[in-house]
């Protein structure tokens, strides 16, 4: 297969792997995927994954990149507590969780990493489309607070919340949100509980 009669094929999508080449010409083989690698036609972005050589990378293409390097999984944990501008600073890489076991994939754009939760607890995330057409996963503000706490056992004290600086101004309507202590029931734990009433604690110091 020529590569630009590839290129007008799979210019709709935002990465891809031999399998999705495959799908349009059976008969592809890997050498010549490795070929255009070398000639700078495409290039690998970590794993199995790949896109065109020209593809903008920008905050989008990172989003749905986390979201299809493993599945099931959507945004979470610190990327998503960036995301809506509670921690301070951006995260380098991409956080989310998966029903899967934990995993980190290492790319130039930092660590993917993926920490495993139970299937029953995979919600509470939006479906966002961006202007470019890709759609992404990412988990809402009450979920990801929940996620961190849930997966972070460590930070039990108010002393631990004045460490991670997080904004409280950004926490600020969290106690109002029916969402939360509905998602804080499905999670059911008694332990996450003590941590949520010491992250009050810290939000009304």
């Amino acid at each position: 297969m020529k590569f630009q009669d590839f290129r007008k094929n799979i210019a709709s999508l935002p990465f891809f792997r031999l399998n999705d080449i495959r799908k349009i010409d059976p008969s592809f083989h890997q050498p010549q995927l490795m070929d255009w690698v070398n000639r700078g036609y495409v290039k690998l972005l970590t794993g199995e994954f790949y896109s065109l050589a020209d593809q903008l990378v920008d905050e989008t293409f990172i989003y749905r990149l986390a979201n299809g390097l493993y599945e099931p999984s959507f945004i979470s944990l610190e990327s998503a507590l960036a995301y809506y501008q509670v921690i301070p600073e951006s995260v380098l890489g991409m956080t989310s969780v998966s029903s899967r076991k934990t995993k980190h994939f290492e790319s130039r754009w930092g660590t993917f990493s993926y920490r495993s939760v139970k299937p029953v607890y995979m919600f509470g995330y939006e479906v966002i489309e961006s202007d470019r057409g890709w759609k992404y996963k990412i988990s809402r503000l009450e979920k990801a607070v929940l996620d961190y706490l849930y997966l972070n056992p460590q930070i039990n004290t108010v002393d631990d919340f004045e460490g991670l600086r997080w904004d409280r101004a950004a926490l600020a309507g969290l106690w109002e949100n029916h969402l939360f202590e509905d998602y804080l029931e499905i999670f059911d734990k008694r332990s996450l509980d003590a941590r949520v009433d010491v992250l009050r604690r810290y939000l009304d110091a």
